[in-house]
């Protein structure tokens, strides 16, 4: 796995500080990954390669930092060492006392009225949060959540 071994840390460099890369630089992102996977299998310039990213275990490079985002997130959240001035940009909608309650695991999306803050890595973070499914939002590690959240995206990239 030379190329995952080289090319995808270079890709996932930084990923989830950039929020606000505009389509046209998610999309020659995209066409590189594209192009390790044809180098992978040996396929040439026009083949679909859906199948094969799935073989891989790849998510798309949008999901991909996506998952960058939500694990920065995770970290931030639930990590016992967090700084306290970042746990204060995220607020749960719930009374944290009330475990069973569904609403203590959405977070509020924080007020913004500049596109400047709503391209920020919170407002994002948030809502790719709030949009998981709640036995994710639950994980009790990081490590199950990385894995639940990478096995909801390969679902969902399968799909499409």
């Amino acid at each position: 796995m030379l190329a995952q071994t080289l090319l995808l840390p270079i890709i996932d460099y930084a990923d989830a500080s950039f929020v606000d890369l505009t389509e046209d630089q998610l999309n020659k992102l995209e066409r590189l990954q594209n192009t390790s996977i044809r180098f992978i299998f040996g396929l040439r310039k026009y083949d679909h390669i859906s199948q094969f990213r799935s073989r891989l275990k790849w998510l798309p490079i949008r999901l991909r930092r996506n998952l960058h985002i939500l694990s920065i997130l995770y970290c931030i959240l639930f990590h016992p060492s967090t700084p306290v001035y970042l746990k204060e940009k995220f607020v749960f909608t719930g009374p944290p006392e009330d475990a069973r309650s569904t609403r203590r695991f959405i977070l509020k999306v924080p007020g913004h009225k500049s596109s400047f803050f709503h391209k920020s890595f919170t407002v994002p973070a948030v809502t790719l949060w709030n949009a998981l499914p709640l036995e994710i939002r639950e994980a009790q590690t990081i490590g199950i959540f990385k894995k639940q959240v990478k096995d909801h995206y390969l679902s969902v990239s399968a799909g499409h």
